[in-house]
């Protein structure tokens, strides 16, 4: 047992493993970068051109913004970046891929991972104004993108390492992890409640490669775009990812996702919506995650669609519309979490 114990202390990262939450205006992308430099970028956030917070009718135009490439590309240097070593790709929305054609003209790539081909497929019914965004659409953009990148697709249940990091596939292409997790196996919270909603906001939704990624002891659970069905099913009858110290809230914190049978089951301590001023951050996903006994909530952006619901203004990035500042996580391997804003240029540091 001696033994045992001092090979787990031995194998624990000594230093602190950095997170940042960039601001790509309601899409996704989030940078991790460990002691010695290496990095994981999961999304890509929008396309040139997308996303970005829009001139209201007789308001003032809207000042020009960087690219959600540009951004990316900032705070990558920003951190002593020259190169993103692993880029993961949740799924094939604009806003989780877009960034990805003018990324890789900005800044060394060295690998590629995601869940497989395109899901979701252009159907009659598809508004016409929704056709040049669809994923069947976008797709050959993709697929030029990482010509030249080594690629990688990442079944569930697949781990990878990077430096100390530990990736965990929790669900791919649909499909959950054959074998259980760490840490998972009890009974889920929650169960009797709806099991499936009837809007997944698209196929590709559902297919998105969810990760449980472990630094020493502290467990973060990010699974992209995951939907109510998959989540209710991921944690009833039977929990099968276990707990976590810090969630990303899934779709951005929209309504279609982060069923109460999730948030009760995995009873994060900390969550961060990477939601934008109009998009995610909806007013019963943050009510539900608030609720979780002794959770800090933040923001990337305060919601302006639910102002009532928003977690306490310390814990908000971007208080105005226009903001463009980045949430900084640092994380050590006993599971202390410092959070740093720099709108208020404060701090906070939860540990266990």
């Amino acid at each position: 047992m001696i033994a045992a114990a001092l090979l787990l202390a031995a194998a624990a990262p000594a230093a602190d493993l950095k997170i940042i939450s960039i601001d790509v205006d309601g899409g996704a992308a989030t940078l991790y970068i460990t002691p010695k430099g290496r990095s994981l970028l999961i999304d890509t956030g929008w396309p040139r051109g997308r996303g970005g917070p829009r001139a209201t009718p007789g308001g003032p135009p809207v000042p020009p913004a960087p690219t959600s490439a540009e951004r990316i590309v900032a705070a990558a240097k920003a951190a002593g970046l020259t190169r993103l070593d692993h880029v993961l790709i949740t799924h094939y929305h604009i806003d989780h891929i877009g960034g990805l054609n003018d990324l890789v003209k900005l800044i060394p790539i060295g690998e590629l991972i995601d869940h497989g081909p395109n899901r979701e497929f252009i159907t009659p019914d598809l508004p016409k104004d929704k056709i040049p965004i669809s994923p069947e659409t976008i797709w050959p953009l993709y697929l030029e993108a990482k010509k030249g990148l080594k690629h990688r697709v990442m079944a569930a249940g697949e781990r990878m390492m990077i430096d100390g990091l530990e990736l965990i596939a929790v669900h791919s292409d649909g499909a959950f992890s054959p074998k259980p997790l760490p840490g998972s196996g009890a009974p889920g919270s929650n169960c009797a409640g709806p099991t499936d909603m009837a809007d997944n906001g698209g196929e590709e939704n559902p297919r998105s490669l969810g990760l449980l990624l472990r630094w020493g002891t502290a467990r973060i659970l990010s699974l992209g775009d995951a939907t109510w069905a998959l989540e209710h099913k991921l944690v009833c009858p039977i929990n099968r990812v276990g707990g976590a110290d810090l969630m990303f809230a899934d779709n951005h914190g929209a309504g279609v996702s982060n069923p109460p049978a999730l948030v009760a089951s995995v009873a994060p301590r900390l969550v961060v919506f990477n939601n934008g001023p109009t998009k995610g951050g909806d007013a019963e996903v943050l009510e539900r995650f608030k609720a979780v006994p002794g959770a800090k909530v933040w923001q990337l952006h305060a919601a302006t669609r639910s102002p009532a619901a928003d977690t306490v203004p310390e814990r908000i990035v971007n208080i105005d519309r226009f903001g463009n500042q980045n949430l900084s996580i640092t994380v050590s391997a006993n599971a202390c979490f410092t959070f740093s804003n720099p709108r208020t240029g404060t701090s906070e540091t939860h540990c266990r």
